[in-house]
């Protein structure tokens, strides 16, 4: 449109609906951007997280998708799928082949010159690049850090603050965020943190959220065979088994291990006292995928665990909408008091289901609509006690706190209204300038 401006938000792993059969936060917000003056150019890799699946054709530098008021340009990726050393190093090469190529001229040639540039932090290189990139076109730079490193570093893989790798992390990050005219993070406490570390920036909150118009459906009339997957099929005596249903990634930073150990010990119980049977329903893929199911491969609770795999977002939603409980678990790690925003929070609210969180500190929208039951994290004997608990509980009850979840997403956090709260960090760097 005439007298748009143009923002490029560069995201290592963005996903896009019609090649990834899902959208997540850069798509959902670039759709309504235009409602509000900018024009959004995503660039991301042509590589697939969590999968590590590579989806450009051989040959193939880089390919375009032109929609209505947004666009997307991948940048070819290393495939990493796979387990232990190989996937490794081959992610790694992902990130090291993405960073270079959005640095190499020439390699963005034919997109239309940007006003802001945004960095999105899956990783920080791609962030630090993202910065160069809005240095060489003269216009300014939004830092948005959806993760925090090297926290997570130091909190997931233990490293100490003086490892090398953290010291260089620390470098990288200083670096992007003195570039930086604006930050803008769904995490609540970023401002905070960086302030904290002697690099206070203005400082915008926009939270993940949920496509809104693709949700109104009747679950009992889309429902297939191949989405039940004998999860919800009713017992020898007649009764429907309590379905437990995870939905997403699965890597270490699900802490899926508590997940299943606290499955376990809850079928245990539930057996012991004649108490409800129990399903868990693991919707979704990742690095950990094969060690979990060899975790519960040889115990009596394996053919209670249903492993759907990598579903497309429409018929993960409905899988959500069937369940009767839809578990957050997360490891007890300090990083987490500068905030928490996972996409599944979101979709899981919007499935108008009770939520079941093993977390280190509040999920605020949880909180805020009393819409899910949380335990500690890290703890598999209070996420047992959490599961049985939502399983007495009568039905109507569980519904009601769906029913809250529900209507406080669709009421803050649909994206439409985030596209404008993202607008407004973009105008505010943009007037900065």
């Amino acid at each position: 449109m005439p007298g748009q401006r143009v923002v490029w938000i560069v995201n290592h792993y963005a996903h896009h609906h019609e090649r990834d059969g899902r959208a997540t936060r850069h798509q959902l917000l670039a759709e309504h951007l235009g409602d509000h003056g900018w024009r959004t150019v995503v660039v991301a890799a042509g590589t697939d997280h969590p999968t590590g699946r590579a989806h450009m054709r051989r040959g193939r530098l880089r390919e375009r998708w032109a929609g209505a008021g947004y666009e997307f340009c991948w940048l070819r990726g290393v495939d990493h799928r796979g387990t232990g050393l190989r996937r490794t190093t081959r992610r790694l090469a992902d990130i090291v082949s993405f960073t270079l190529l959005l640095l190499v001229p020439g390699t963005l040639r034919g997109l239309p010159r940007p006003d802001v540039v945004v960095g999105s932090s899956f990783h920080p290189l791609a962030a630090w690049a993202a910065s160069l990139l809005a240095a060489r076109f003269r216009v300014p730079f939004v830092f948005e850090p959806r993760d925090l490193w090297p926290e997570s570093a130091i909190g997931l893989a233990g490293l100490a603050e003086r490892h090398p790798l953290v010291r260089v992390l620390r470098s990288v990050e200083r670096r992007t965020v003195d570039r930086a005219a604006h930050l803008v993070s769904p995490l609540d406490g970023v401002g905070r943190y960086y302030a904290e570390r002697g690099q206070p920036r203005p400082f915008t909150w926009v939270p993940n959220g949920v496509r809104t118009a693709e949700n109104d459906v009747d679950v009992d009339e889309t429902s297939t065979a191949d989405e039940t997957s004998g999860a919800g099929a009713p017992d020898a005596d007649g009764s429907a088994p309590f379905t437990i249903a995870y939905i997403g990634s699965m890597g270490p930073a699900n802490a899926l291990e508590t997940l299943l150990d606290a499955f376990v010990l809850a079928t245990g119980r539930a057996g012991a006292a004649g108490g409800p049977q129990l399903r868990l329903r693991m919707v979704g893929d990742g690095a950990d995928v094969g060690a979990l199911r060899e975790r519960v491969s040889s115990l009596p609770s394996a053919p209670d665990v249903i492993w759907d795999g990598r579903v497309p977002q429409d018929q993960a939603r409905r899988i959500g909408q069937q369940a009767d409980c839809l578990a957050v678990t997360m490891h007890d790690l300090p990083l987490y008091r500068y905030g928490v925003s996972m996409n599944k929070q979101y979709e899981y609210m919007l499935a108008g289901r009770p939520l079941l969180v093993a977390a280190p500190v509040p999920l605020a929208p949880v909180a805020a609509a009393r819409c899910g039951l949380q335990v500690a994290p890290d703890d598999p004997a209070a996420l047992a006690e959490g599961m049985l608990a939502l399983a007495a509980m009568p039905a109507p009850d569980r519904d009601a706190m769906g029913a809250r979840g529900r209507a406080h997403v669709l009421r803050d956090n649909d994206y439409r209204t985030l596209a404008s709260r993202y607008a407004g960090a973009l105008d505010a760097a943009a007037s900065a300038a």
